[in-house]
């Protein structure tokens, strides 16, 4: 039997929505991306790439563009925040990779996009800029958008992030979704590789490549090189307010060094070379009721309905693993009457699986915080314990196995 083609739209066109839209596209739909933005506009900072994503980039053919962007760490090393001693050891290069078949990588935000953007319009993706949702119609299935143009269609995918429209206009109606902070925000920031190269101080973290991260009370610091060793990335997490859903709200580097002054001479020398800072709001969203539409022809995928706290690195990989997964299910449909049961599979196969990483991730953020004291030594000694028991997300055996061991098209 000839497979069924379908008319899909999605909305929100960043790393999830994109990603989807190649999964979708392969299997043969007609996809169109709905960005509300006037330009492909992720800035700034590192993001990193675990080996459930790569799988996936893999499948879909295209993984090797990334390689001349991609930066190939040895290990996440924990770090005391005010000595700079190692309290945990993930291996990385080689061991991700002879564990679960693909590598942990880092890459530039920017480029990530880029690269998947190119890869979508390469194979005949259509992308619209400038298409900021309104709302959406589930009983007629159609996006309607502020500047009254509407689009209707088989299936409408909502990927619009932690304020997503499609959520809240036709998914989950009947209550106000609204985004949880947490009590941290964070700042970003990149150093050149030539500032870096020549401060003796610093140099070492060019040639030694890991993600390193301080970790105390309320803070941490998470940095590590990006663009193949172009320029060093540093995401800081600390005490504070900002915007939900912005991420280009610019910060004081004054006040930035001053949140740091307690921690490794390493740090605070490092910050001394960062001349602006952008800072966000950490934030995730409460369990959803549902991903699906009482019509069942729209589906929520990524932040619109997991959004999660960064402290598993784990947010763009589960949206690209929802798309997998949505393509996958997709492909068993012979006629739109179909799409409303395969969808509801989808939600089981996905909702359980992201709940418990941003639950995971929840913890990663109160371990890594905890004030000196008792609670903090019993840590760091089950960190130093290395029996593959670890509070630790990253490092406990079982929870790794389970997180980066996944298969998207198939589990």
């Amino acid at each position: 039997m000839t497979k069924t083609s379908f008319n899909i739209v999605i909305c929100g066109g960043g790393l999830g929505g994109i990603a989807a839209a190649i999964g979708l596209k392969r299997k043969g739909h007609n996809v169109t991306v709905l960005e509300g933005s006037s330009a492909l506009n992720e800035v700034g900072a590192g993001i990193q790439m675990p080996p459930n994503s790569i799988k996936i980039l893999t499948e879909y053919g295209i993984f090797d563009r990334f390689l001349p962007f991609v930066t190939r760490p040895k290990n996440i090393i924990l770090r005391r925040f005010d000595t700079g001693v190692p309290l945990s050891t993930t291996p990385l290069d080689p061991d991700m990779t002879d564990s679960y078949g693909f590598p942990y990588l880092l890459i530039h935000r920017a480029d990530y996009q880029r690269l998947l953007f190119e890869a979508a319009t390469d194979i005949g993706i259509t992308y619209k800029l400038n298409a900021r949702v309104d709302r959406v119609d589930d009983k007629t299935t159609t996006v309607h958008l502020t500047d009254g143009t509407s689009y209707t269609a088989d299936l409408i995918i909502g990927a619009d992030g932690i304020r997503s429209k499609v959520r809240d206009t036709a998914v989950v109606t009947d209550e106000t979704v609204l985004p949880l902070p947490s009590s941290n925000c964070a700042f970003r920031a990149t150093v050149s590789r030539e500032d870096m190269l020549a401060d003796p101080a610093l140099a070492h973290l060019m040639s030694d490549v890991n993600s390193n991260c301080w970790i105390g009370y309320r803070r941490h610091v998470m940095a590590y090189p990006i663009r193949n060793g172009e320029m060093y990335n540093i995401v800081m997490s600390h005490p504070g307010q900002a915007s939900v859903g912005k991420w280009n709200e610019p910060g004081s580097v004054e006040e930035m060094r001053n949140h740091y002054k307690n921690f490794d001479p390493i740090v605070k020398q490092l910050l001394t070379h960062v001349k602006t800072v952008l800072k966000w709001v950490l934030a995730d969203l409460p369990m959803l009721p549902k991903w699906v539409s009482e019509n069942g022809h729209v589906v929520l995928i990524g932040d619109a309905a997991h959004a999660m706290l960064p402290y598993l690195a784990q947010g763009a990989a589960q949206a690209i693993e929802d798309g997998a997964t949505l393509a996958e299910l997709l492909d068993q449909a012979t006629t739109n009457a179909d799409i409303p049961a395969l969808l509801h599979t989808f939600q089981k196969r996905r909702k359980r699986r992201t709940e418990t990483i941003q639950a995971g991730a929840r913890k990663n953020g109160h371990i890594w915080h905890l004030p000196d004291g008792e609670e903090q030594e019993e840590r760091d000694a089950l960190m130093q314990a290395r029996d593959g028991h670890n509070p630790d997300q990253w490092s406990d055996t079982e929870f790794q196995r389970w997180l980066f061991g996944w298969n998207a098209f198939t589990d």
